[in-house]
């Protein structure tokens, strides 16, 4: 058992599953947009955008 979560699946439950490139662009730059909110300096939206490691292009339009 895993000692930092007392729950886990059974190993019949657990599916493996896969995102699409798209899929997952569009998720990391919904993750920067929500942690940054409605105001934020060019500082910040760089330092979110460098953890998820997508641009500010992509965090922008996606």
């Amino acid at each position: 058992m895993n000692k930092t979560c007392p729950f886990s699946l059974k190993p019949e439950y657990v599916d493996e599953m896969t995102v699409d490139p798209a899929t997952e662009l569009k998720h990391k730059a919904m993750c920067v947009r929500k942690l940054l909110g409605n105001t934020y300096t060019l500082e910040e939206l760089e330092k979110y955008c460098a953890l998820y490691g997508i641009t500010i292009e992509q965090a922008i339009n996606s």
